[in-house]
């Protein structure tokens, strides 16, 4: 019985030593696999590093942020000439057509504007898909999300609206802020 006992604890005992005896193993094989993929990357330049892929996400966004402040609020159109004009006789009805057009123009882009947004946001969308693997699946859903909105994919959105997103944005995601400590020297 108690030899039965004995083989028994020195089974145990050799599935133990085999697992110590593996451990090096593993972390050997891990560690050549991590030293060949950035030869790999390096040598090839397979893969930009994780800092340029988020500058030149931010640097999309910033585009999309320009052409947004430059039609947020656009001064009101000149005046029109009157002399040689039709329109003087009609004077005021066109002004108030003028000035609801105006108000309008300012809530909404143009459809050359628009073709720029969506152009931004494919790029923004191409970054993320050709990087995903650098992005946390939680922010992908969520940056693709805000672009979504941005790009009025959820519904009508204003200038106004589409900055304060952008202003969220720039709030919420890590990879957005400039980290200013790597710059220097």
């Amino acid at each position: 019985n108690a030899l039965v006992a004995m083989d028994e604890l020195m089974g145990s005992n050799e599935i133990n030593a085999r697992l110590a005896a593996m451990t090096p193993a593993v972390i050997l094989v891990i560690g050549i696999r991590k030293v060949f993929r950035f030869i790999f990357y390096a040598l090839f330049k397979f893969g930009a590093p994780k800092q340029e892929i988020y500058a030149s996400f931010r640097k999309t966004i910033l585009d999309i942020e320009r052409l947004l402040l430059m039609r947020d609020d656009p001064p009101p159109n000149p005046p029109s000439l009157s002399w040689g004009s039709t329109r003087h006789a009609r004077s005021g009805s066109v002004e108030a057509d003028d000035v609801e057009n105006n108000q309008h123009s300012r809530q909404t882009l143009s459809a050359a504007d628009l073709g720029m947004l969506l152009l931004h946001i494919h790029e923004c969308r191409s970054i993320l898909w050709e990087s995903r693997r650098r992005f946390n699946n939680d922010v992908l859903r969520n940056v693709s999300e805000d672009l979504a909105e941005i790009a009025g994919e959820r519904g009508p959105v204003s200038v106004r609206q589409q900055l304060q997103i952008l202003s969220r944005m720039s709030r919420t995601y890590k990879f957005m802020k400039v980290d200013y400590s790597s710059m220097i020297g």
